[in-house]
Order: structure tokens, then sequence, then C-alpha cells
């Protein structure tokens, strides 16, 4: 149900508690909501007497878990409550989760931490710690990391949005919260800790969408099977394919909220570093290079304007420099808005005192500076002083230059998801035919092909067998993850193993390769990388495939010697198999137009970018203002890159390409973006005026509608401009109903429920 409801349990206006608290944290967590809420906290029976009147958003709290009844929750549903707390170990049974569903209540837990949002005073955890109200959202799954983080972050009086602890998520999981981050204007940032994923496929999507809108940073804690091993590395691929930025640590969670609240975005691996000694200067330089990030040079009219310093590895070493002295040093370099960051480390051994330097620093704050005051017991009020004033302090170099790194990682990552992969020049696959054979074989019994029955399978693919005598260094798995499904595995060498995800792209699978440690990646050996991308695609394309084991060679061929492919006769379900939504080819056809010009229809490709770029390029103004409502000059890369890499899963755009002219020029593209729950779906269309007389608009529309109702989505609306007669009219021959749409003035509402 995604964000569904999830206002009643992040904003309630009203808590309904039922019975009372046997369990300690139960107790505590009802104290606190009395506490907190004041009115708003209302204590019933199970006859649900004292019930709260005219609350729109209602929460409810059944702290004795023996009063549970379906009786009980669907009295609950009917009185117009959208959500339940469940902070008991115990798990709900069938029959009450089943009820939870039929009255829509949507219920965190079992053991559920509890939920904070400090605006609105609410306080609905067992922890002692009171968040402060801040730009960040919390979503944690376990308790104790929960509650360390809160106290670690009013020590540095760091505030949350909001805070939810979802437990072992019988509905609502980390993807629903994701999505509600993602939406949530109060929200510039996200801090996840998660133990399990339940839904890979949901996670998967959910986390895309968020960390394209804002940056999201990712602390996973091990089952206990994996206790002791360290971070899961499939995890790891699939935080990173998506867009997140991974902590190792609890120190490293810790950083990454002052890096996310403190700390501007850096759109370069470097920064400056100050210090009052060449030792602690050494320590900065190392903490940096230890994180990827290496010292900022000073230009040389720069260096000529500071007063005397000693260069120690690059970092500006000011020794014995008085307070005043250092804060004009910092106020003159931080006078210039291009220095990305200052990294300025102090001791208490020579010059001046923390608090000499720490007052006039806090004083008039600037977020690009780091400070670390090392030390304990003068380096505290210090540190207190710059965290009351919104200064990123740390207690080492190395957690600073953590911090800086999430941020760098986290423009990088943003800027890699949004390349534009080059035409991909796939040799053409007899997909459904193999997809047949193999059918065929597993119903045969054949569990395991030799590498003499891996050729014709192989060879449907572009992959030719390497030229004799040819030898490899590159091994290619197919695994399965219990959370995310099948994955693909490369080991160069000696080198630890790279994991990726299907479907891949020539930039993706020469990323990959560099990971694996293949100097270069793909641009050096195109073939190879062109070998991974279809390897990929054999692994979209056959569900019966459950793993597969292959050397290949530098130019992408495959050898015989130990190559093995496994069969399954019961695939799972596509969802469950692949962890990202594959291109969904069957959505491609021929289109016609009135005038007798026909039109190849598919869904948008990364790699349609530049077409969309130009087909922008070539409206007149008042067809973009139409369209985007508004003028606009200059169509960006990103704006393109939003247009054309889509989550299958939640948007679908289509493109139309004349048969009679380029390969790569687009004229036409019709989108439509669900939202969260799938059950709304909004459109937009664009087509060229030269294509425009056609009907092509209307015919894309409907191919959009059909789209929608196989997908389940309940209606599907768009925002048309008044002046906009002939989108109107073709709406209305759809069957779209009209209506003014009140928070867009000039604006008209077209909507269409799905068929019964």
């Amino acid at each position: 149900m995604s964000i569904r409801h999830l206002d009643a349990l992040l904003r309630p206006d009203a808590v309904v508690c039922i019975g009372s608290a046997s369990e300690a944290g139960t107790a505590q967590l009802v104290e606190q909501l009395r506490g907190s809420l004041g009115p708003r906290f209302h204590a019933c029976d199970t006859a649900l007497a004292d019930w709260p009147q005219g609350a729109q958003r209602l929460l409810a709290l059944i702290a004795d878990p023996a009063l549970a009844s379906v009786e009980l929750l669907a009295r609950l549903g009917e009185r117009g409550c959208q959500a339940l707390l469940w902070p008991q170990a115990a798990t709900p049974g069938r029959a009450l989760l089943e009820q939870t569903r039929r009255s829509g209540l949507r219920l965190l837990g079992p053991r559920a931490g509890g939920v904070a949002h400090p605006a609105l005073g609410l306080r609905a955890t067992s922890f002692p710690c009171a968040p402060a109200d801040g730009g960040l959202a919390l979503i944690a799954q376990s308790q104790s990391i929960a509650a360390a983080a809160l106290d670690w972050a009013a020590g540095r009086h760091l505030g949350f949005s909001w805070v939810a602890i979802s437990g072992a998520e019988a509905d609502v999981d980390v993807a629903d919260l994701l999505d509600y981050a993602a939406l949530d204007p109060r929200s510039q940032g996200v801090v996840l800790q998660l133990s399990s994923i339940r839904s890979g496929r949901k996670f998967m999507s959910a986390a895309r969408a968020c960390a394209r809108l804002k940056p999201v940073v990712v602390l996973q804690s091990q089952p206990a099977a994996r206790i002791g091993r360290g971070p899961d590395p499939v995890r790891s691929a699939a935080f990173a394919r998506a867009g997140l930025v991974e902590c190792e640590s609890l120190p490293g969670l810790f950083d990454a909220l002052a890096a996310l609240q403190r700390l501007p975005a850096l759109q370069q691996a470097s920064a400056l570093v100050i210090g009052n000694g060449a030792g602690i200067c050494a320590l900065g330089v190392d903490a940096l290079a230890r994180q990827g990030l290496t010292p900022l040079p000073l230009s040389a009219e720069l260096r000529q304007r500071l007063p005397p310093f000693r260069d120690a590895g690059g970092a500006l070493d000011f020794g014995s420099s008085s307070a005043a002295e250092l804060v004009a040093v910092l106020r003159q370099l931080l006078a210039d808005p291009a220095l990305p960051a200052v990294l300025l480390l102090h001791s208490p051994g020579t010059g001046s005192a923390h608090l000499e330097l720490a007052a006039p620093l806090a004083a008039s704050p600037d977020p690009r500076l780091l400070t670390v005051w090392l030390g304990l017991a003068t380096a505290q009020p210090a540190r207190s002083l710059c965290a009351q004033a919104g200064l990123a302090t740390f207690t080492s170099a190395d957690g600073a230059a953590r911090a800086l790194r999430y941020r760098w990682e986290y423009h990088r990552r943003r800027e890699l998801l949004t390349q534009t992969p080059p035409p991909l020049p796939l040799p053409p696959t007899a997909a459904a035919e193999q997809r047949l054979s193999l059918r065929e074989l597993v119903t045969r019994g054949i569990r395991q092909l030799a590498p003499s029955e891996l050729a014709p399978l192989l060879g449907a693919y572009g992959l030719a067998p390497a030229p004799a005598g040819a030898s490899s260094r590159l091994r290619l798995s197919i695994l399965s993850h219990p959370e995310l499904g099948l994955h693909l595995e490369l080991v160069c060498s000696e080198r630890p193993p790279a994991y990726a995800y299907a479907p891949l792209d020539p930039l993706l699978a020469g990323r990959w390769l560099e990971q694996a440690g293949m100097p270069g990646g793909g641009s050096e050996r195109p073939a190879l990388s062109l070998a991974l991308v279809q390897l990929a695609q054999l692994l979209v394309d056959q569900p019966e495939l459950a793993g597969l084991q292959l050397s290949l060679d530098d130019n992408g061929g495959w050898l015989a010697a130990g190559a093995e492919l496994w069969l399954t006769p019961t695939p799972p379900p596509e969802r469950q198999r692949l962890v990202l939504a594959p291109y969904p080819m069957a959505l491609s056809g021929r289109l016609e137009g009135r005038d007798g010009r026909g039109y190849q229809l598919r869904p948008v490709r990364a790699d349609d970018e530049p077409a969309l770029i130009a087909l922008l390029g070539k409206l007149d103004p008042e067809e973009v203002r139409m369209r985007f409502f508004i003028y606009i000059r200059q169509f960006s890369h990103a704006m393109g890159a939003r247009m054309s890499q889509i989550d299958y899963d939640r948007e679908m755009s289509l493109v139309l390409v004349p048969e009679q002219g380029r390969a790569e020029e687009v004229v036409a593209i019709a989108t439509l973006i669900a939202d969260p729950d799938g059950r709304q779906a909004e459109f937009a269309l664009l087509v060229h005026h030269d294509h425009a007389r056609g009907g092509l608009g209307s015919r894309l529309l409907r191919r959009l509608l059909d789209h929608a109702w196989q997908q389940g989505i309940g209606q599907v609306h768009g925002t048309v401009l008044t002046e906009n007669r002939p989108m109107l009219a073709a709406a209305r021959r759809l069957g779209f109903r009209q209506r003014p749409e009140p928070d867009e003035p000039g604006c008209q509402r077209v909507e269409i429920d799905a068929p019964p």
C-alpha cells in the first residue's frame, strides 16, 4: 500500500490508546505519548468510549495485545482510524493482519520502536532522548541503533523532520517510509538503517526515487547468519545502483547525520586543511586520503595575501598563531564563494585555547567550515559551542573527512546515475525461441547444461567462443541472493568480487569492470562491455535460468573450460527474480497517423536523452509553454536524463520514431507517472507540431491508458492549460472528465477512472 495513510502514522491529529501496557517499553512509550500530545491523547477501552471527535488523521495503539481482536480492528476502521502502532515483540496473527488490510489500517511493527515528529510535538518512542526539530528523516529497523543515533544527535544539536523505527515490518516497511520521505518537503535528507530487506524490487524502486531527490545514507546491520563477516557486498552494490551512500559503521552513521544537516553539497573531492601544528595537519591530510579525498591547493595570489604559514603536505600550518590571527585567516578564505570546504584541526597545545577560537567562529558560522577540536577536557566546551551554533564539529579528523566523503559521494552518485549511455548496438536475440528451448529441457528433467550445450544459447545473444589458446582472467557468475534475487558476480584475477544487477548498459558495464579491477573499464574493451550487457540480458530474458559460471577473455569470448549453466523447473515470480524492472519490450509496436505516416512506438530508453533534447529544442515557445506551463529557453542534460532514465515499475514513457526518418529521431513522447501507492497516475503528452495533426496524441494517450489499467491503476489524471483546446478535446473524446484545477489558476484537471 506504500504511502497510503502514513500521514496518520507520522502526523496524527489524535492518538487513541486502548488498554494498559504490561511491557515496560510499551508503558514508557504510552507515557511519552500522553506527555507530548496532551489533549490529543485519548485513552479508550475496547468499546472505544471517549473517542476523539473531528480528527482527520487517527493513530491507534493497542497497549495490551491481549485486547487485540478482529472485531476491535474492524471497529477502529469503521471509526476512521488509519494507522496502528504495534510495539510488542509478538507478531499479530494472520487474522489480525488481514483485518488491518480490510480496514485500511497501516500497521507499524511488530517490535516497532515508535515514531516521532518534533515539529508537531509527537513523541511515541520508549527512548529517554527527545529528538529536536530539524531537516532529516531517520528510518531504522533497530531500536538500539535508533536510540544511539537520537542520543548522539541531541548531543550535537541536530534535529529531525520525523523518526520511524519500523521493527519487524509486518506491513509498513523501509520502502514505504522512503517513498514518504521523498515527497516530504521538510525532509532534506534521509538517514536509513536496515537489517533486512523485505521486498528487494520494492526497496530498490523506492530508494532510487528518493535518492534522485535528496541524499540518502544507509547503514546495514547483518542478520544472524552474517554476523562477523562485515557488510554484505551484494547489498552494497544494490545501494550504489540506487544512488544511496553507505556508512560502514555506527560512528559513520553519526558522521552522516552531521554531514547531511550541517554541510552544503560538495562538488569536488577536496577540502582545504588548516591546523596549528605540523603533526595535526598531517593527520588531516591522511584522513582525507583514507576517504579518497585530497587537500585543496591554494592559488599563488591567495598564498601571497595570507599571513606566513608552513606547507604541511598540502595543509596550511599556522603554528602558534593567535586565535585572532586564525579567525582572520578563516574569514579571508571563506570570503571566496568558490571554496568548497575548510577542515580546521586545532590543538590546545600551541597559540590559543580552544574556546578563544571557537567563540568567534560560532558567532558567525559558515556551513563550509568543519571543526575538529582535539583533546577532551577543553575540547568538550568548544565542540558544544560550535554544535549549538550550527557548525559541523567532530572529535577526529577521520570523522570530519568521512562526513566530507559522504557529501562528495552523493554528488558523484547522482552524476553517475544521470550519465547518458551510448546507443547500444545489440545484435538481435531470439529470446522467445531460447525460452521455449530451455523450457523443453526443463520438462525433460535436465537441470544443468554442459559447455557444448551452452553454445546455441550464448550464440543467440551474440556471444562467441574465445579463440583456441585464449586465456582468461575474468570469471562471471550469475547467483541468487535471498533478498535481492539474481545478480552478477565478476572476479578478476585475485581481486575481490564485484557485483552488478541486470539490466546493464555499456556505461554500467564499464564501471563494473573497473570495480572488478580492469584498468580502463569498458572504454578500452567495448567488446567485453557488450558481452557483459548481453549476459545480463540473458538473465532478464530467461526465467528458467538459476545460475551460470563462465570465464571470459578480454574481448568477451567465452571459454568452454568450467562453463556451466543451471536451470530451475519452478522459476520465481519476476519481482522476486529481478530487483530492477526490465525494459518492457512488450509495449513496443507500430502506430499510424490519419495521414498514413507510420511510426515505431516503444518505451523510452536511457540513450534517448540526446533525441529528447533535440525534440524539445525544435519546439516553438508556445508549444513549450503548453507542455511545461512556462517558457524554457534551454533544455539541460538533467532534464533530458529525468525524461529518459525512468523506473519502469512507477513510470512509463512511450516515444514515437518516424519510419521514414532517422533511427535516432523522436517526434513525440507520452509519459505516465504513478503515485507510490499505484492508485493514481498523472499523464503528460508532447507531439512535435510537424506530426500533431494526425491523431497521434489521442493514440498515444490511449496506449498509456491501456498500460495503466493493466497495472491496476485506478485513475489517470492530467493538468492542462485552459487555452490548450486541442489537448482538452482529445481528452474528452477518450472519456476524461474536466474541471478547474484549484491549485493551478488557468488550468483544467482532466481525469478518467479505470473501467469496472
